[in-house]
């Protein structure tokens, strides 16, 4: 790019020791690929970077990454993130077509690398997720778990999903209100345990388990490995049992149905089997809760389209489709380049850090009319733009149909229940990230 940009102010860091750990990746790291395991190095000096695209500060959790995106889009279809170095990809157009382009993979084991857990069971449940394999092996795991995981075993759950989200809103409305991020805490675990075939005398460890691990995608401080290490062996070691119970008494739920799975006579083991049930509840316990948040969230801003949908609560997976759209608990797609090409304008080396923004292109104004604003009847014209908010290409969120179920209903629920409005500004929560981004309470009170 022939002309230097200049960016606003950056915000300073909103996740205490993220950026200066991250800065650190930029002074000090210069990795090369070994063999299958792609690590990133930064070709370009940080400061080539600022002189080239604008910076932005990949850390925010709050709704000012909107603002620093949107700047940054006027300016061109890529960015630079000052916490990571690597690429930020803005363009709808962009993000969708780089989602399915074979030089991009997942970050693999990259971060386990730069934290220095380069060993035990923490790792090694780590390396066999499908998010952190790619070609043969990924396929071959995707392949053999969509046999099992199918929308029909989801679908089977809608009845649950209904009794269990107005019992909660039930008993909001009985205290004349309260907080709806505890309203629905951990009800995609819920959702998650009935699916697998867990009871509900277990859903409270199971949770505590899924809130250890979910940090495990980003920068983790030593306590939180720590504890993540933990849970993975609880958690392995009573999905263990779980699963030697089913080969021995056999059921109806997902656990039987991973074990009974079959591509061309290939199965997978009881290691793959236990490992897999943790990667998806990982993969869906706060990316779902995260996301329901968000929706809520925009509802309480936005009375008229509450009422809306209060007026007709079919349309509440519209609601949750724009709510999904306009405020992406996960922001953005991580990848590495496995070989170099050109990005846009910049040739990239193998090994770079490449985000695609689905917080970005999900608000690209030349892809969407109004795109800061949320219309709850947008998805119900013909020929809307596709959703990016679970991916895209061949880590696609195997887990969609489940974490739409879990928001819909969540959404239909609240909306037939009583009238509520926000105890609180709506537009002065604050933030938080575990995993997915989302406000960090939202007290109601019932009109």
């Amino acid at each position: 790019m022939a002309q230097a940009r200049a960016c606003k102010a950056l915000y300073p860091g909103s996740i205490p020791g993220v950026a200066s750990r991250c800065t650190l990746i930029l002074v000090s790291m210069s990795f090369e690929s070994e063999g299958s395991s792609k690590v990133p190095h930064w070709r370009h000096s940080i400061e080539k970077m600022i002189n080239d695209v604008c910076v932005i500060d990949g850390s925010i959790v709050d709704e000012r990454l909107h603002d620093e995106a949107r700047e940054a889009l006027q300016r061109g279809p890529l960015a630079v993130d000052e916490t990571t170095g690597g690429f930020v990809v803005l363009r709808y157009r962009d993000v969708e077509a780089l989602a399915h382009n074979p030089r991009l993979a997942g970050v693999g084991l990259t971060i386990f690398d730069f934290l220095g857990v380069s060993a035990g069971p923490f790792r090694d449940w780590y390396s066999g997720l499908m998010f952190t394999n790619e070609g043969v092996a990924h396929h071959r795991l995707r392949h053999l778990v969509q046999k099992a995981f199918t929308p029909r075993s989801v679908e089977l759950l809608r009845a649950d999903a209904i009794a269990e989200s107005n019992r909660r809103v039930d008993e909001l409305a009985r205290e004349g209100g309260g907080d709806l991020i505890v309203t629905f805490g951990r009800f995609s675990t819920w959702m998650m345990c009935r699916l697998i075939g867990v009871p509900e005398s277990d859903v409270t460890s199971f949770g505590d388990w899924l809130d250890a691990l979910s940090p495990v995608f980003g920068l983790m401080e030593p306590e939180q490995i720590a504890a993540a290490t933990a849970a993975i062996v609880a958690l392995a070691a009573y999905i263990d049992n779980l699963v030697g119970r089913r080969r021995a008494h056999p059921g109806d739920a997902l656990v039987d149905a991973l074990i009974d799975a079959s591509v061309d006579g290939d199965r997978l083991t009881h290691d793959e089997v236990v490992g897999m049930i943790a990667n998806l509840l990982v993969g869906g316990h706060d990316t779902t809760e995260s996301q329901l948040a968000c929706v809520m969230l925009q509802l309480l801003r936005q009375p008229a389209q509450m009422s809306t949908v209060r007026t007709d609560p079919t349309l509440s997976p519209m609601a949750v489709s724009e709510g999904t759209r306009l405020e992406p608990s996960i922001p953005i797609i991580p990848r590495t380049v496995t070989e170099p090409f050109d990005l846009l304008d910049e040739h990239v080396a193998a090994g770079t850090w490449v985000s695609l923004s689905v917080a970005s292109a999900n608000r690209d104004p030349s892809v969407w009319v109004d795109a800061d604003s949320f219309e709850v009847m947008r998805f119900a014209a013909p020929g809307s733009p596709k959703l990016l908010s679970f991916g895209a290409g061949a880590h696609y969120c195997l887990g969609a149909s489940l974490a739409r179920l879990t928001m819909d209903e969540a959404i239909a629920s609240l909306v037939k229940g009583p009238a509520l409005e926000a105890s609180v500004d709506p537009f002065a929560i604050p933030w938080k990230r575990v995993l997915g981004r989302s406000p960090e309470q939202l007290a109601v009170a019932v009109v």
